[in-house]
């Protein structure tokens, strides 16, 4: 089974999803929130064995860089060093974002432009799923990101033996459907409470991208970052 990612332009355009979800100036966003937020969405997408392109990573290194030098206690003289590496990698976010902004607007002139035209029928098809306002499968994946991170945590204190990768999606859809009823809705993140592993929770979390394709699931978040909730609808 295949499933498709929203696809970024790059690194930048990943960084200017997370900084905008904060709806506050470049500049005024909490850096190191949304760099962790940034290595636990490649940490997740490593995790199910997806490829990550090498530019992703070589700016998490330099991400890993800048936090661990604002988490260290200051030292004055290497403070405008500092600065420097969190100075610039806003200012490449926030000059990214302007010839996004330009771009959008050209790309739109030649929508407008288009329509003086007539054109034969295409057919439309809808890359990823639209959710509840401007949501996408990308809030799914930051959403399970941060779940994943805190499981993570409580499998080391409490699980020493590696666990076969024998759970399969078609199953997990089955566990998923049992657990929210037709008409029923449920905080995603109950569903992961009983996950054993890992590899559980990656097939939970497979699965229920499948039903929200299937359109037997509507995902619902009511702010940036708060939980996610699902609803089955009748079919």
């Amino acid at each position: 089974m295949d499933i498709k990612l929203k696809d970024f332009e790059g690194p930048l355009d990943l960084l200017l999803h997370l900084v905008s979800k904060y709806e506050v100036d470049i500049y005024d966003v909490p850096l190191v929130e949304v760099i962790e937020q940034y290595l636990a969405y490649l940490a997740t997408l490593q995790g199910m064995r997806l490829e990550v392109a090498g530019e992703y990573m070589l700016m998490a290194s330099q991400l890993m860089l800048i936090k661990s030098r604002k988490l260290l206690p200051k030292v004055v003289e290497e403070e405008p060093l500092e600065e420097d590496l969190e100075m610039e990698l806003l200012s490449q976010i926030e000059e990214y974002k302007r010839f996004k902004i330009i771009s959008q607007a050209l790309n739109q002139q030649h929508l407008d432009r288009a329509k003086l035209f007539s054109k034969s029928k295409t057919e439309i098809v809808a890359d990823d799923v639209t959710l509840k306002e401007d949501k996408t499968t990308i809030d799914l994946y930051l959403a399970f990101s941060k779940m994943m991170a805190q499981k993570q945590v409580t499998f080391r204190k409490e699980h020493a033996t590696i666990v076969a990768d024998h759970y399969r999606i078609e199953d997990m859809m089955v566990f998923v459907e049992d657990k929210i009823k037709v008409g029923e809705s449920q905080v995603m993140s109950q569903l992961f409470q009983e996950a054993d592993n890992k590899e559980q929770m990656i097939t939970i979390f497979l699965a229920i991208l499948e039903l929200v394709k299937r359109q037997t699931l509507r995902v619902e978040q009511e702010s940036h970052f708060s939980e996610v909730t699902l609803r089955r609808e009748a079919t």
